[in-house]
């Protein structure tokens, strides 16, 4: 990767208490970032699975604006169909799982239905979102 220095903004997730833009700016850039096999090896190098592995990028799928959830979704989804980043995903709770697969489903049921023309719905709040923030 030529343009983020990923050890840097793994060690402000991971160490800084950051605000919710701050935090949403670092999930943005990792998901836009990562799309090939070798930048998705270099950001597993960050995460070694010793020091809480992809804990810290799978809080992204909490995170108060739902884009950033969805490119959370989105790079966690590259990740597990990486040959090496199987693993990195095998080692992440069932709460985090559980939460990927309801946002994957949140996702494509709204594509679903913008397929479909039905555009009558009012758009997916975050249910995060009138929390403080702390």
């Amino acid at each position: 990767m030529k343009y983020l220095d990923l050890h840097h903004l793994h060690d402000r997730l991971r160490t800084q208490k950051l605000t919710q833009s701050a935090s949403g700016e670092i999930y943005t850039a990792f998901s836009t970032a990562m799309r090939t096999y070798d930048e998705i090896c270099q950001l597993l190098t960050v995460c070694p699975e010793s020091q809480a592995g992809l804990f810290y990028i799978a809080l992204g799928l909490f995170h108060k604006d739902v884009d950033v959830s969805k490119k959370t979704v989105d790079l966690l989804e590259r990740i597990s169909e990486h040959e090496a980043g199987r693993h990195w995903w095998a080692a992440l709770s069932r709460f985090e799982k559980l939460a990927f697969i309801r946002i994957k489903r949140e996702v494509e049921a709204e594509a679903k239905s913008n397929t479909e023309g039905d555009e009558t719905r009012p758009s997916k709040r975050s249910p995060f979102l009138g929390m403080r923030e702390s």
